[in-house]
């Protein structure tokens, strides 16, 4: 039998929540910075910072996404970037799989951009050497697996007993917390996923 190389392959990837995110370092007079976005309230965590990006469509790739998430959040079409490649992959306990790029653009200021105010509060720099001399801070969530779910006000219990499986699983179980990391620039936060990437991309900017 060949030889088969699954490296790149993610196991379960199809019941995950799929997105992908650009991060942009803009050159703006001849100085860099990282963009980023507030997501706006009436959207899907609402209020966080976040890069551009979302959901993978059916039938087109992540960097696909990316692209087509940042045009339509900020108005920067995929001609104008130039992407350096994928900085990798990212999965969240709580069912999210990001795929996230890094990619450079030169602009003049911030009204380059055309905002969907649908779906973004505000656009906003940080300056790339703030991230290369800050060290995160760094806090630590657990995340806690219940048993059962809940479905339009319908409990619906993992047959744990039923099957004989360990104790444990009969009730709540929780996984050894997890470090997430802290940016905070003057009065702006981020953290989280966002956080992650930036560290990630510190390490080839």
């Amino acid at each position: 039998m060949e030889k088969l190389d699954f490296t790149d392959k993610i196991i379960g990837k199809e019941k995950y929540f799929n997105s992908a995110v650009l991060v942009l370092v803009v050159e703006l007079k001849n100085k860099f910075y990282i963009l980023f976005q507030k997501r706006a309230k009436g959207v899907r965590q609402g209020g966080d910072i976040s890069f551009p990006g979302g959901k993978v469509e059916q039938g087109e790739t992540s960097l696909e996404a990316a692209l087509r998430e940042c045009y339509e959040e900020v108005g920067l079409s995929g001609e104008r970037i130039e992407v350096k490649g994928k900085l990798g992959t990212l999965i969240i306990p709580s069912g999210i799989l990001v795929e996230a790029f890094l990619g450079f653009i030169k602009m003049d200021d911030l009204n380059d951009l055309n905002i969907n105010e649908k779906e973004v509060e505000e656009c906003f720099l940080i300056p790339l050497d703030f991230f290369k001399t800050t060290v995160p801070r760094i806090e630590k969530l657990e995340v806690e697996t219940k048993p059962y779910y809940e479905d339009n006000g319908i409990r619906y219990y993992f047959p744990a007993k039923e099957l004989n499986l360990p104790e444990m699983y009969h009730i709540p179980w929780k996984s050894p917390p997890r470090e997430v990391y802290m940016y905070i620039y003057q009065d702006r936060v981020i953290w989280g996923i966002t956080a992650e990437i930036v560290k990630e991309v510190l390490k080839y900017v």
